[in-house]
């Protein structure tokens, strides 16, 4: 059968291998894509920020220039506010610059009027990029606008101190306000170029970051491809598996189509065995019921009488033996398992600890202690699989009515019974429904019908002690937790 090149080749290739690099390449892209939304948000902080340098600054040597004409105080206020940002900026790089303390960082910040949920984005791309080239000649553009801050404040202290002296001349105006128009235009440009060093920035590592994604993807569309092509090859193999497999169950369908023949007529005749059987069994029960019924009425009249108690002793036993007999298949395969377990050794507390295990999470999340008070050397042989199902439904039944208490379990035995019980501090066991699980274990069919009624935990263990001829018994207090004991032979 001719196969495909590139299926012969990824023969022996190991899925698992393919599954881990997806995962893996899965795992990239989305650290990737969360480091690029990271960059990119905070490189849109920095130009929000540049923004709000810029504004602060034009607009500070606005009211200082009408201060300088009017000699408002008002003006120089907003002078003084206006020029803060720009300041209050140049303060949090001197900070990153000199490894300060974060929070004196963030004060420049906000300063500088930035959002204060772009504050963390705009410490971390100075502290991993400013090494960085783009961002590296950024922070030199904010340098040298800072120095024509810092110049702009110098000659707004300078206008201050000549008006409070009344000495302030025209020609000097004019002059200030020509280096205060040279200052904003080299302001002007600092601020345009620290702004385009950030675009083109984020538009480079945007692109590399890209090319990243496409080089992830091509992996993740590269190991879905050799995984299909291994299903595809498993598949055809597969069909030619079934093709052979069809031929031969041809011809073993003809021989089968005899052996049916041959298997009906015995069957046939089973079924008549049986038939025969059940007959054989029920009629002569059924016929001891009805002389029981009989005798039981013949001596009513007296109830005292000899006969009148072994005629009600025959009707109970027959009675008991006839329903029995329509049950005995339905447990067949119990019994039959118990009879087969081989008898042997281990350790009750162990047992035990491994539900108190098995259940800690649980008792954890409603505030329960569950304590284990068996003997650690104690040692039992009953029936290791149905002991450890009773106790599983036993403490999952004392969890469920339990809430900040604690739940007790004890064990002795020797060496002809295995006695342990199971205490909870829970909400208590309501009279009826002792009274109703008491009888249940007594009387067995009876009850069936209203299984549905109650949980099925418990009368799960009910069966299963049926098997060990066990007994159990229930104490409860008013709303004061639930006492279990459970009493096997070994």
């Amino acid at each position: 059968m001719f196969k495909p090149f590139f299926i012969k080749k990824i023969k022996h290739t190991d899925i698992h291998i393919l599954l881990v690099i997806i995962f893996m390449s899965c795992l990239s892209i989305i650290i990737i894509n969360f480091y690029t939304i990271k960059i990119l948000s905070s490189c849109r902080a920095y130009v929000n920020g540049e923004s709000h340098y810029s504004k602060g600054q034009k607009d500070a040597i606005r009211h200082l220039i009408t201060y300088l004409y009017t000699e408002n105080n008002a003006q120089w206020q907003l002078y003084k506010t206006e020029l803060n940002v720009p300041i209050g900026d140049g303060n949090a790089r001197r900070a990153l610059i000199n490894n300060q303390k974060i929070e004196i960082i963030k004060d420049g910040f906000r300063a500088g009027r930035n959002h204060e949920e772009d504050l963390d984005d705009l410490i971390w791309l100075f502290i991993n990029f400013k090494d960085v080239s783009f961002f590296k000649k950024a922070i030199n553009e904010w340098n040298q606008a800072d120095i024509l801050i810092n110049q702009t404040n110098a000659i707004g202290l300078e206008i201050k101190r000549k008006i409070k002296k009344s000495n302030l001349s025209p020609d000097e105006q004019r002059n200030i306000l020509s280096s205060l128009s040279d200052i904003s235009d080299k302001l002007t440009v600092r601020e345009r170029n620290f702004s385009n060093l950030l675009g083109e920035g984020t538009r480079i590592i945007k692109f590399y970051l890209t090319l990243v994604n496409i080089f992830f993807v091509l992996i993740i569309f590269s190991c879905v491809s050799l995984y299909y092509l291994k299903m595809i090859r498993r598949i055809l193999l597969s069909k030619q598996k079934i093709k052979e497999n069809n031929q031969q169950l041809q011809s073993t369908i003809k021989d089968l189509e005899q052996t049916k023949e041959d298997l009906s007529k015995e069957i046939f005749q089973q079924k008549k065995i049986i038939g025969t059987i059940s007959h054989d069994i029920k009629s002569p029960l059924k016929y001891i019921v009805l002389i029981g019924n009989y005798l039981c009425a013949e001596t009513q009249k007296d109830s005292s009488s000899i006969s009148h108690k072994y005629a009600s002793s025959i009707l109970k036993s027959s009675s008991q033996l006839y329903e029995f007999t329509k049950v005995l298949v339905e447990y067949s395969n119990i019994y039959i398992e118990d009879k087969n377990h081989k008898k042997r050794n281990y350790s009750f507390y162990y047992l035990a600890h491994k539900k108190v295990e098995l259940f800690k999470e649980i008792a954890n999340s409603k505030n329960i202690i569950i304590i284990n008070n068996i003997d650690k050397k104690m040692l039992c042989h009953t029936n290791i699989n149905i002991i450890s199902i009773i106790i599983h439904n036993l403490l999952d039944n004392a969890i469920k009515n339990t809430n900040d208490g604690q739940i007790e379990i004890n064990a002795t035995t020797d060496d002809e019974k295995l006695i342990f019980s199971i205490k909870d501090s829970g909400v208590g066991m309501d009279s009826n429904l002792i009274e109703y699980y008491t009888n249940r274990f007594k009387n067995k069919e009876s009850e069936k019908l209203i299984l549905n009624n109650f949980g099925v935990g418990l009368h799960f263990v009910l069966e299963l002690l049926i098997i060990l001829k066990g007994n159990i018994t229930f104490s409860s207090g008013d709303k004061k937790g639930t006492l279990v004991t459970i009493e096997v032979n070994h």
